[in-house]
């Protein structure tokens, strides 16, 4: 009785196991189904590379925080590429709109135009607003009249001052080296004077601009833009264009030969030389006028179009102090108008776009705002 109940065991046993084999079988099977018509995955490629050419991911020139340029012409931006829609501002009510000036080179500006004032005031009784031609900064190689940062400081500039400003879409290096932004600014400047009278104007500076007051502005490498067009606008006399004034946030300007408070620090000056030797390829020395005002003699400073030239500076930037040097310049190079010097101290380059609601950064706009309405 006890071998027969074992036998019967055994083979309960066996049968368990076969099918427990089986059922492995069975899903073993539909596991090999399931993955040969699973497409197989693409080869990965290095990131922002080109696999197929081992020079992409060479690198050329390392112009870190800004781009790296690779061997393969490759240029990867590491900041300022974002980009925002023209539109009504919800908490400023200027309208923005874009503009291209030049189909042949994609030269374009974003305009700006300040809500009506309070009271309900007819179109045909609107006051003339002054023009405000501004160039973006950025070392000559990012950013763009149409990213965040630039789209909200220009929509905060057009509000308080009331100004129609045209924000200037130049190209950028190493794509297109200097003088490729001066070349570009130039134009679009020629562009404003152009387009407020006659056929084929633009309704906002026919309708809305006083040409009769003109002002450049821009910061960093764009107040080295607009320093130039100054210059530029002085010696081309019945170019039509007439400038009011020209206002410089944190300048980019730099020289072989330390100002005084400027950083001796011989690392830190091979390497503003060669950033800017790359801007430019190679074509301007760093004593060239166009980076160093500081090397021209002074009459050519009385050559800046404008009766009124504004720098302002930003107590722990490394432009600083040649900045202050230009301003010292320019007023005693028996040039005639009025020179302003706006310094923040504590701060560091350009803050006043980092953190637009700092209260520093809003007196920093009252300064610009007040500027731009004094007549």
């Amino acid at each position: 009785m006890v071998a027969k109940s074992r036998r019967q065991l055994a083979k309960l046993a066996l049968l368990v196991l076969v099918l427990f084999l089986l059922l492995a079988a069975i899903l073993l099977c539909i596991f090999l189904l399931r993955h040969h018509h699973k497409a197989p995955p693409s080869p990965a490629s290095p990131p922002g590379g080109n696999a197929s050419n081992p020079d992409d991911s060479i690198v050329a020139f390392d112009f870190s925080p800004y781009l790296i340029l690779y061997k393969s012409g490759r240029v990867q931006r590491l900041s300022g590429t974002s980009r925002v829609p023209p539109g009504v501002d919800e908490d400023t009510g200027v309208t923005s709109k874009d503009v291209v000036i030049d189909n042949s080179t994609g030269l374009a500006a974003r305009m700006y135009l300040p809500p009506p004032p309070s009271g309900g005031k007819k179109k045909k009784d609107l006051e003339k607003l002054p023009v405000l031609a501004f160039f973006h900064g950025g070392a000559f190689v990012i950013e763009s009249a149409f990213t965040p940062v630039y789209h909200d400081y220009l929509n905060a500039v057009a509000a308080k001052a009331r100004v129609v400003a045209v924000s200037v879409e130049y190209r950028l290096a190493p794509e297109h080296r200097l003088p490729t932004a001066y070349e570009d600014s130039w134009q679009a400047l020629n562009w404003v004077a152009s387009k407020h009278s006659g056929s084929g104007s633009d309704p906002w500076l026919r309708d809305r601009g006083n040409l009769s007051r003109l002002f450049l502005a821009g910061d960093s490498a764009g107040a080295n833009i607009a320093h130039n067009m100054a210059m530029r606008a002085g010696e081309e006399e019945g170019g039509g264009l007439a400038i009011a004034g020209v206002l410089l946030l944190d300048p980019y300007f730099w020289g072989k030969k330390p100002v005084p408070g400027e950083t001796t620090d011989p690392a830190t000056r091979r390497e503003y030389e060669t950033t800017w030797s790359f801007i430019c390829d190679g074509r301007y020395g760093i004593d060239d006028p166009l980076v160093d005002p500081l090397s021209m003699p002074a009459a050519e400073w009385r050559r800046v179009a404008g009766s009124r030239v504004a720098v302002t500076v930003s107590g722990r930037d490394n432009f600083r102090p040649r900045g202050l040097a230009y301003a010292a310049a320019l007023n005693g190079s028996g040039w005639g108008g009025e020179v302003e010097v706006y310094e923040t101290a504590g701060e560091a380059h350009v803050y006043f776009l980092d953190k637009p609601r700092d209260p520093k950064s809003l007196k920093e706009l009252a300064f610009v705002t007040g500027f731009l309405t004094r007549e």
